[in-house]
């Protein structure tokens, strides 16, 4: 955190509501503590940031992301430690912005690979916890996505939540034939891509998948209710039912993620759920297995919050693609991928915005490009990125 008293200046500054042209933002301690149009900025002092013309945005609040899990298996039979995969994730991160992160880690245990059994998640949420306790270039925050097929799990899940171990927690069904797997020709071709299963192989993974108990209602509201009393967001996953809305509505969930239809999505934000889709989606024109269109929801104003789900470059990328194409304006756009997911996810008192009284965590943004590209990071007031692109020097021949 920076001590003292420090000011970014001659920037696009965008608020949740309205953009203010050439103002600036005075920091304190690491909080903001005055957002100020051109005409009320002093002289350039020594400790001051030049934005330059540029957009000065919240840092990005990523609610989804099982990026930790590639970065610790980027191959099949590759393994990195989790200690060593964090520290080097966190480093991307800081210059793509992202300086929220609620890890993903998928407790799922059925022939997922070792990296989502019950004992391995169980400490990798150990390394996540106490590796935040040290200086970091980010705020870090754990997601437990909870299988409701890992019946064991249950205790785990109870003990994290009463401790106060995880930060949210999403209640998710990956059965075939329903849900994100509605098509079972879809999550044999997935499971030969990434799993390397051969057809038939794939074919006994879903049917012994069928074969598995559930846990059953009385037991996931008794979860919800422990989440809810310990002021832990919880999220719904790949609804595809009206059934399943109402069932997050009587588990005092918050969030819908991924909704599988339109219709769906809808009803979730009618019910009043926060509906998240993945930001990806949007770069790449619709969903990597054929579920519902992000681009086709937002038209219809399904859509509160985008993740970065697998590739958190695509926050940033998909917010000014949105803005760019003349989809939103810029505040709806940024509101996306900050003022909207803490909201979601209850965290408003702390970072979401750049407003007075929140943490200084700020990004410095340059769009003259194919891409914007984050110029610098700020995190409770100091800078814990920057890039300076330079001019490609010619080479002359001899």
């Amino acid at each position: 955190m920076h001590t003292g008293t420090r000011r970014i200046i001659n920037g696009n500054i965008v608020t949740p509501n309205e953009v203010i042209i050439g103002g600036s933002i005075e920091m304190e301690n690491g909080i903001i503590t005055d957002v100020l149009p051109h005409s009320r900025v002093r002289s350039l002092a020594s400790d001051d940031i030049d934005a330059h013309a540029n957009w000065i945005i919240p840092g990005i609040i990523d609610t989804h992301s099982d990026a930790i899990e590639k970065e610790i298996q980027p191959r099949p039979s590759s393994l990195f430690s989790a200690k060593q995969a964090f520290m080097e994730l966190e480093k991307k991160l800081v210059l793509q912005g992202i300086t929220t992160m609620y890890h993903s880690l998928s407790l799922r245990e059925h022939k997922s690979g070792k990296q989502r059994s019950n004992e391995t998640v169980v400490q990798l949420l150990e390394d996540i916890n106490e590796m935040k306790q040290h200086p970091r270039l980010i705020n870090h925050k754990t997601h437990i996505r909870f299988e409701i097929t890992n019946v064991k799990a249950i205790p785990i899940v109870r003990e994290w939540l009463e401790s106060r171990k995880m930060d949210q927690l999403s209640f998710t069904d990956h059965t075939p034939g329903q849900g994100q797997y509605r098509n079972r020709e879809e999550l044999k071709s997935y499971l030969m891509g990434t799993q390397q299963m051969t057809e038939q192989e794939a074919f006994q993974w879903m049917d012994m998948y069928l074969e598995l108990e559930k846990i059953d209602q009385q037991h996931l509201r008794e979860i919800a209710d422990i989440a809810l009393r310990q002021n832990i967001p919880l999220a719904s996953h790949d609804d595809d039912t009206l059934e399943k809305i109402e069932a997050a509505k009587k588990w005092h969930a918050s969030i819908s993620e991924f909704p599988i239809t339109l219709d769906i999505a809808q009803a979730a934000k009618e019910a009043g759920l926060y509906v998240v889709l993945g930001a990806p989606n949007i770069i790449l024109g619709g969903s990597h297995n054929n579920n519902l269109s992000a681009l086709e929801a937002l038209k219809s104003g399904a859509v509160d919050v985008l993740c970065s789900d697998y590739y958190p470059p695509a926050m940033l990328q998909a917010a000014f693609y949105l803005y760019k194409q003349g989809f939103l304006s810029i505040p709806e756009s940024i509101n996306l991928i900050s003022y909207n997911p803490a909201k979601a996810l209850g965290i408003t008192e702390n970072v979401g915005a750049l407003q007075p009284g929140l943490d200084a965590d700020i990004l410095i943004v340059n769009d003259n490009n194919a891409y914007p590209a984050v110029e610098r990071t700020i995190l409770k007031g100091s800078t814990v990125g920057q890039l300076t692109y330079q001019p490609t020097k010619q080479l002359t021949k001899g």
